[in-house]
């Protein structure tokens, strides 16, 4: 007869294996832990910045109604403004003699073979030759924005027509998030 040995270990052997699987565990659910909290901010710090651009965004998007207004000589309310009175410019945009290379208030002639006014940067600082959000129409300053958005209007005559490039530069909470955007607005004179 064959006879079955069963041997078993003793306890003391046996006491250490549980604390290593244990720790194994440990270990996996803090790796864990720790990705889902990195992910969680990376999230966050993404959507921030989207609603930061969102906002810079539609600051640009102000401005250009902004400079549309004031290439028409309008007011926020829509009613025209007179020269030189109640926020209005001292010479209005009438038959595009005010527009110089210098881009004075914000009126800029092209130059010809020169670069587009609107790349270069020293223009859009604040105390550069771009006009602030509101300055012509009275329209009210923007909030949560890091500063004022800008424009610039340069003048363009095609055959009987004035044509108005408006660049606009928007800002968000951040001054690092910038947008700009460019409109073209046909301005007819009525006579």
């Amino acid at each position: 007869m064959l006879s079955h040995v069963i041997s078993f270990h003793r306890r003391e052997s046996q006491q250490g294996i549980s604390l290593v699987i244990v720790m194994i565990f440990l270990v996996i659910l803090s790796v864990l832990g720790v990705t889902a909290i990195q992910t969680s901010t990376l999230s966050s710090r993404v959507a921030r910045n989207e609603a930061d651009r969102n906002l810079a965004f539609q600051s640009a998007e102000a401005a250009l109604r902004d400079g549309e207004l004031d290439a028409r000589n309008l007011k926020v309310d829509l009613t025209l403004c007179v020269k030189g009175v109640g926020g209005c410019r001292a010479q209005l945009n009438d038959k595009q003699t005010y527009f110089t290379s210098a881009c004075t208030d914000g009126r800029c002639a092209p130059a010809v073979g020169a670069a587009p006014v609107w790349e270069t940067s020293s223009r859009w600082k604040v105390t550069g030759e771009s006009v602030p959000y509101g300055t012509y129409t009275g329209a009210a300053q923007l909030r949560l924005v890091s500063q004022q958005p800008r424009y610039l209007l340069e003048a363009f005559q095609v055959d009987d027509k004035s044509l108005y490039r408006i660049t606009a530069v928007g800002f968000g909470v951040s001054s690092s998030s910038q947008v700009m955007m460019q409109n073209v607005v046909v301005v007819t004179r009525q006579k």
